[in-house]
């Protein structure tokens, strides 16, 4: 006669028998403790990333893919079954920990690919400092937890060796199974537009796996989907009447020039002719507007290879690649570009940073890009005057100087493409570089050091300038200059910044503030006397064909910006930062819906949102396809570039 009572439970109509004794043994196996401990860090990391309070969620979405691992473990390891468990536990926690950062920092949830650049972070250690929370512990505490357990209470859990009954494991085994499989073969052909909204409607892991077969495996052919597209049908989708390219207005007015093209670290363009108790933020760069062509209507367009995406399309015109840095693309690529373009009308064309050429894959992409020289930390500069990030920019403009005089020494034109360092987040200057009398609100917050180190930057920007013209270079070029991406973003910016930001500019600090960068160009005796603002709607792939134009040189190939000195109408995007669908035109920011937001629309003239309208989609669903048939030409046409 049997002594205990039996429980019945079913799965695909098959009874399976657990008597109390088996029940007690999975409640207190690894695999039931590890399996809690893990749910609930699912559920901290959703309610974090996604705002999803809804437990079952987790279970679904989650739970399936860390069963089979746990499946695995208990049925494979033996006597490292517990070993197996902390492990996996560790290496979950780990990732984990890592998303939440990073969500906080870029305001998306990571990919396999930026994942992988976790090699990188010692070079912004400051700033994942600053956005360490306390609950971030909750990702390890159960490591001590089980610590005590196993210490003090030997008989909590079963020994490693005993293994859960397969009649238990099997179903749920192919429970899991199933759920993940009919998931993956559902969605592995769906275009992923917001990493962070399918990884909600997915779960995290399994967004992650459908993303490596859709990059590996779910390539199209760019030939299908280019069909002989044209510049011309670029420029029409984006709402312009094509002109030849040797027909725009300013073609050829500075041929045979130098060109020296600035990408300032973390330039945002709401510091442009800013003050602060009657003192210049940019006093050098205001002056220079006097004399330059002033586009104050620029946006950001970088992708998650940030500094590195700004370089590219610089000297590309091609959207970056968006989730991953596209950088990490370019090694069997032969891409169109404005050094090539340039050494084909003879000039000497070369990169200078005072940064690890390695960083951001930059030892790939400056070849790749046509360089003939670049100059790094590996081969020219020093660790001299470190200010934060590295080398202070007023050593690297001296030292970027000394290759400049020489170069102009020769019997050709070069094209200088000089990217500074110092203004990176988390903008921390030393006191003696601190120029701004900044009031006491501002100590110690994010805003009142940006401040303090884009003064910096202008001031010894200024020197260069001087510099230039002492040399007899500066009458002789095309000088520009632009932001390569915001600095002030992110849940670096807390309620006191908030404050701040609103009484410098007078109004709420909005995605247009963020991502609106200043570009700038001057071509002495050629641009007006008196300067000239001008406020078309552009973005970073516009630079290139705009210099191309004032330099007399018509690119190859396709490109994606335009002149804008020539078209008054624009469409341009940025993905990663912002969902895939998201674009500028003329008159609004449009950002389709994520995780957080309903539609969000953005009055480009009047910097407010429109909150009244029903249907956001009637209105604007032109251009939402528009700028979707724009990335995806882009992406073929870049995947088309190969050797």
């Amino acid at each position: 006669m049997r002594l205990y009572k039996s429980v019945t439970c079913y799965y695909d109509s098959v009874e399976v028998t657990f008597d109390m004794v088996q029940v007690k043994k999975v409640l207190k196996s690894y695999f039931v403790f590890f399996a809690v401990v893990i749910a609930l860090k699912f559920f901290f990391l959703r309610y974090h990333l996604f705002g999803d309070s809804n437990i079952l969620h987790t279970f679904w979405y989650e739970l399936s893919v860390v069963f089979i691992l746990f499946i695995f473990i208990d049925l494979v390891c033996g006597k490292g079954k517990l070993l197996g468990y902390v492990v996996l536990d560790l290496l979950l926690s780990v990732l984990f920990f890592s998303m939440t950062v990073y969500e906080r920092y870029f305001g998306t949830v990571p990919t396999y690919h930026d994942l992988g650049q976790m090699n990188q972070v010692g070079s912004v250690s400051d700033s994942i400092i600053m956005l360490l929370e306390r609950q971030d512990m909750l990702y390890f505490v159960d490591f001590l937890i089980l610590g005590v357990l196993l210490l003090f209470r030997k008989g909590f859990i079963y020994p490693a060796n005993v293994r859960l009954p397969k009649k238990f494991l099997l179903p749920v085994l192919v429970a899991c199974l199933m759920i993940v499989s009919v998931d993956f073969v559902t969605n592995k052909d769906k275009r992923i537009l917001d990493q962070t909204l399918f990884s909600e409607d997915h779960g995290v892991l399994n967004a992650q796996a459908i993303k490596l077969y859709s990059d590996t495996v779910g390539e199209v052919d760019p030939g299908e989907v280019l069909n002989d597209v044209t510049v011309d049908d670029i420029i029409q989708l984006k709402g312009n009447e094509p002109v030849p390219f040797s027909e725009h207005t300013h073609y050829n007015v500075a041929k045979d020039r130098n060109l020296i093209v600035l990408q300032i670290e973390s330039l945002q363009d709401f510091v442009i002719n800013l003050e602060v108790n009657g003192q210049e933020i940019t006093p050098n760069i205001n002056a220079w507007l006097d004399e330059s062509l002033y586009f104050d209507n620029v946006y950001q367009q970088i992708g998650a290879g940030n500094t590195s995406d700004a370089e590219f399309m610089m000297n590309t015109s091609i959207y970056p690649v968006g989730d991953t840095p596209t950088s990490d693309q370019l090694a069997d690529k032969a891409i169109p570009s404005l050094p090539k373009l340039l050494n084909e009308q003879g000039y000497r064309t070369a990169t200078f940073h005072a940064g690890d050429i390695d960083y951001w894959n930059r030892s790939t992409m400056y070849p790749v890009l046509g360089f003939d020289d670049y100059y790094s930390l590996d081969n020219f500069y020093e660790e001299k005057d470190v200010v934060g990030f590295g080398p202070s920019d007023g050593y690297f403009y001296d030292k970027t100087m000394e290759k400049l005089n020489a170069f102009a020494e020769q019997e050709q034109p070069f094209y200088a493409h000089v990217v500074s360092l110092t203004s990176h987040t988390p903008f921390k200057m030393p006191e003696a570089r601190r120029g701004l009398d900044l009031p006491e609100k501002f100590q110690g917050t994010l805003t009142g050091n940006y401040l303090q180190s884009v003064h910096y930057a202008d001031k010894v920007l200024g020197k260069f300038f001087d510099d230039l013209k002492q040399a007899g270079i500066w009458d002789k070029s095309v000088i520009a200059l632009y932001g390569d991406h915001s600095g002030v973003h992110g849940q670096l910016v807390k309620d006191e910044d908030v404050q701040l930001l609103h009484d410098l500019l007078g109004h709420p600090y909005s995605l247009l503030n963020r991502f609106n960068i200043p570009f700038i160009i001057e071509a002495p005796g050629i641009t007006a006397e008196n300067g000239e603002r001008i406020d078309t709607v552009g973005g970073q792939l516009d630079m290139m064909p705009t210099l191309l134009n004032m330099l007399g040189v018509k690119p190859k190939g396709l490109y994606f910006g335009h002149d804008l000195l020539q078209y008054d109408s624009n469409l341009l995007g940025m993905r990663y930062y912002l969902s895939s669908g998201a674009f500028f035109n003329n008159d609004v920011l449009f950002i389709p819906e994520t995780v957080r937001h309903d539609v969000r629309i953005y009055d480009m003239e009047g910097g407010g949102q429109f909150d009244d309208l029903s249907d956001p989609m009637e209105y604007f669903e032109d251009d939402y396809e528009h700028i979707l048939q724009l990335y995806e030409w882009s992406d073929a046409y870049f995947g088309s570039l190969s050797r």
